[in-house]
This record gives structure tokens, sequence and C-alpha cells, in this order.
């Protein structure tokens, strides 16, 4: 508790300038001790009146808030207050590392290459931006970026050049770079969730969740660690454990929407009554409605007019109607048409007199028709990953190597039942997304 009480976050915020460096420190603190994080979360309710007037512009102000959703976890909060503000080396990084936690690395390489820009020499910026450049897939730009941090940096460096083989299919290279690097720091991040989640994907079970475990006692809170952690346990059918984990993840972020599905997952599980159609339904429309229009590409004139409204999300935006839009300045009919379209590509619609707006109950849908002959090249090649699935669907399809239409038209359905908590309704949902493209899995 001293370190605690020696950590003054209004000082801390209050300061010009903050590296990297520091604010990672900050927020290993604020993760780590409850009385830091309810005094973030009070100035932070405040924040204009008890930091505000120490700053030396509006927009050091509004990036040093997003600055402090950030240090308190809140990724996609933080997106939002940092998006508008303009450029400077503290509101990269944090915008560029926030991006990444939001698995949003095409973004995540722009905002990290001002950061570089304007600070080539920090070890921290240099980093992340060579994270975002492998998960952004620039494979070859990394390798000599890696090469680079090697020099300078033990633990970091192997991670780095793990992630670039981790990233490109070579598992096994990946796995001696993650063991090395946690050879020099026990407690890398990084090198431990990976190195996990390789074990995890190939059925290694016991080991990753040792590993997983190893992890979530670090801080800050690893989400996707916790999460996965979850469902290791759910594969084991203890799911009291696996409650544990998800109400974790709830405790720190109330609205997770995949930690509130898993959750009611785990719990109906327990109680063994539970309703597979209708949980998926739920978690189609959580995640909809739960979609930020930030990260929606609308033009500028109706990002604006969403702003104005104080709209954060999809679900915001469904609670008003057109006339609530139509009566902001410069937003017109040609901006309305814009919105309309976008929501239908979603299957939803503004509130209207007859009552409020959210999901479009579609018609009935015929059964689909399985085409005859030859199926076209293009169609073998879809990616899975570019279609909505449930969650267990898509972690059998990790599991099983599964990553296009063609590999999933190679399998049986006996295939795809022998993978754990995986159920008939799950077939139903990919015999119809199959006979939706034309195609089917291979005969029994």
């Amino acid at each position: 508790m001293a370190e605690a009480a020696a950590l003054d976050l209004k000082e801390v915020l209050s300061t010009e300038e903050l590296s990297p460096d520091r604010l990672l420190e900050v927020r290993r603190e604020v993760h780590s001790h409850v009385d830091l994080r309810g005094q973030l979360e009070e100035i932070l309710a405040d924040f204009g009146t008890k930091i505000g007037k120490s700053l030396s512009s509006e927009n050091k102000v509004e990036v040093r808030k997003g600055t402090a959703k950030w240090l308190l976890g809140h990724s996609e909060e933080a997106i939002q207050v940092l998006e508008p503000a303009r450029a400077s080396k503290e509101k990269s990084y944090v915008l560029g590392v926030s991006y990444l936690e939001a698995g949003r690395p095409q973004d995540a390489l722009v905002a990290l290459k001002e950061a570089s820009d304007a600070d080539s020499s920090d070890a921290r910026i240099s980093s992340a931006y060579c994270e975002a450049k492998i998960k952004a897939g620039k494979y070859e730009e990394a390798e000599t970026h890696v090469e680079k941090i090697m020099k300078k940096e033990g633990a970091q460096g192997l991670y780095l050049k793990g992630l670039l083989a981790d990233f490109q299919g070579f598992h096994d290279d990946a796995m001696k770079c993650y063991e090395k690097a946690l050879e020099i720091e026990p407690g890398h991040a990084g090198s431990l969730f990976r190195l996990a989640y390789i074990m995890d994907l190939t059925g290694e079970d016991s080991r990753a969740l040792e590993l997983y475990e190893q992890l979530r006692r670090l801080r800050p809170m690893h989400v996707n660690t916790v999460m996965n952690l979850g469902v290791l346990y759910e594969d084991r059918g203890d799911y009291e454990r696996a409650i544990h984990c998800y109400q974790a993840v709830l405790d720190y972020f109330p609205g997770h929407g995949r930690a509130q599905l898993y959750l009611k997952d785990a719990q109906a599980s327990l109680t063994m009554f539970y309703d597979e159609d209708a949980a998926r339904r739920e978690a189609k429309v959580a995640q909809i409605l739960g979609q930020p229009v930030a990260e929606i590409s609308f033009s500028p004139r109706v990002r604006t007019a969403l702003q104005k409204l104080g709209v954060n999300s999809l679900g915001d935006l469904v609670a008003k109607s057109e006339e609530d839009l139509l009566q902001i300045p410069n937003f017109g009919r040609t901006s309305l048409r814009e919105l309309k379209e976008f929501l239908s590509s979603k299957g939803l619609s503004l509130a209207s007199a007859s009552g409020p707006g959210g999901i479009v109950e579609p018609a009935a849908e015929e059964a689909p028709v399985i085409a005859e002959g030859p199926v076209s090249e293009e169609t073998l090649k879809k990616n899975l990953s570019d279609f909505e699935w449930s969650g267990r669907i898509r972690k059998v399809y990790e599991k099983l190597g599964v990553v296009t239409v063609g590999d999933l038209m190679k399998k049986t359905e006996k295939d795809l039942l022998k993978s754990k908590n995986l159920g008939v309704t799950s077939i139903k949902e990919i015999r119809k997304k199959l006979g939706q493209l034309g195609v089917s899995m291979k005969p029994e």
C-alpha cells in the first residue's frame, strides 16, 4: 500500500510531458492497487476541473484525458477521445497502443509511425511500431526493425522475433523465441500469452492452462488471457472457474460484450439449461449494437454530427430518429441516406414513431440450394474469418487448422462433431453458411 500512496495521480496527469516508459509504469501501478484505480476514475469524472487548468492547451487536456482512459484499460474509449486530437508524441503513442489492444493493427501502424517520426530513439515506441508492422502483415519491413531491436532489447527483441515467425505460421521457431524471452524475463506478458495461445491451439491444454494462470496474475489485466483461460476451463467442464474468469473481466470492464455472453453461457452450462440459438442471437445483437461508431468509415460530416449528438455506438445511434438527426446543423438528406444505408447493411434501423430502432427481423429464409458442378476457385479461397460465427465455432476452426471455405469442405460433419462443445446447432449454422455460398461439407 505504501507504493500506491506514494503515487500522486493528479500530479502525474498534470505533468506537461509523460514518456511512454512513465505511462507504462503508471498503468501497472493503477492496475495493481484498487485505491489508485478508484482515484483515477474520480479524476476522470471531473477531468477539466481537476487536471485541465494545469496543462498548457485544450488539446493537451484532451490528449491527457484519452491517456487517462487508456491507463484504466479502456482502450476503445481512449481511441474515441484521442482520434480528433491534434498530433503529438503522447497522442500518437497512446492511440497506437490502444489500436493494437483493440485488434486494429492497420490503424496502429499509422499512429505509431507518427510517434516514431516524433521520437525514433524511444525504445517503447520503436517496439510498439514493430509489433504493429508484424500484426499488419508488413513482414519484410518488420524483419529489419526486429534485428535493430534485438541488439538493444533482450526479452522484448526475442518476443518480436517470435511474433514475426508466429504470424507467418512458423510456430516451432516462434515458441523457441518466446521461451528464450521468458528465460531472460520470466514475467514477459507478450511471450507468455503467445506461447499459451499456441499451446491452446495445438491441444496442449495443461501447459496452456499453466501459462494463462501465470499471466493472469500480472498487471495490467490481459483480457484475452482471462477470456481464453475461461474457455479452457469450460472445455474441461470446470464451469465455476470459467465463470470466475469472465466475471473478473466484467469487474474491470462492465460493458465487455464477449465476457457477458460467455458468462451467461457458462452459467447456463453449470445448471444444464442452455439455449445455443438464443445465446448466439444475443451475442450477434450485442456485438452489432456495441460497435463503436469511431470504427466505421462515415463521411466527416456524418462523424461530426454523431459526435455532437453524443452517439458513441450503434446502440446509441438506433435510439435516435430521423428527426433527431435532421435537427443537427449541416446534416441533410444525403447524410441521412448514408446512415440509413449503412444501418440497413447491418440489419438495423433508426427509431420511429412506431417504436425504437434496432435489429430488423429478417423475413423467413428459404433453404439454401446447393449448386451442382465444380466450385469456383474464388469461393474455395474465401477466408472463414470474413463471416460471422459463434465463438465456439471459431475456436474449433482454429484448432483444426481450417482457414478457408475449401478447407472446411474437406471436413465431414462427423469430423467437426468430435470437437469439444460443438453440437448439432452449430452444425446447422455451418451448413446454412455454406449453403448460401452454394457449397456443402464433405459427405460421410
